[in-house]
């Protein structure tokens, strides 16, 4: 029984943990798209993004207000064997230490989430916002975890 409670403790805390990193993302996908002019979803593969994208499927291209390269979502294979699984990556300036887009930085390809199961977008027609779902498995695989967000 002890042994039961002490597993179910550990799984609640790695979920609490899975979904701590997955309102982490969802905000910087959303403070991305608030520096935004415009965004596509499902953006066309053979463009020439600023970050390679080793096989990823482009997500999201976010246009940012001041011009510069959009910043790009992708999913799929991780970079390292470090990585659990797929990886949503995030191609777009660095932040300096106050979490701020560093003016004039390069473009980095950054992973911002392993183990994603799916990452879903959709616009509703006509209205100007972006629906966000975020889906992770556990480290024992045994679960899923979901977060939403509206940006």
């Amino acid at each position: 029984m002890l042994f039961a409670e002490t597993r179910q403790g550990g799984s609640l805390a790695e979920s609490f943990q899975l979904k701590q990193w997955q309102r982490r993302t969802l905000e910087l996908v959303k403070g991305d798209l608030e520096r935004a002019s415009s965004w596509r979803i499902d953006p066309d593969p053979s463009v020439s993004w600023p970050c390679a994208l080793a096989g990823r499927r482009p997500q999201l291209a976010i246009t940012p207000s001041d011009g510069s390269d959009p910043v790009l979502y992708s999913l799929g294979p991780a970079p390292s064997a470090i990585w659990r699984g797929s990886v949503l990556m995030r191609c777009g300036p660095a932040f300096d230490l106050q979490g701020s887009i560093r003016a004039g930085s390069r473009y980095q390809n950054r992973v911002v989430l392993d183990a994603v199961e799916s990452f879903q977008l959709h616009q509703p027609p006509g209205l100007p916002v972006l629906q966000i779902q975020l889906e992770q498995r556990s480290r024992l695989g045994d679960r899923r975890v979901r977060s939403q967000a509206v940006g």
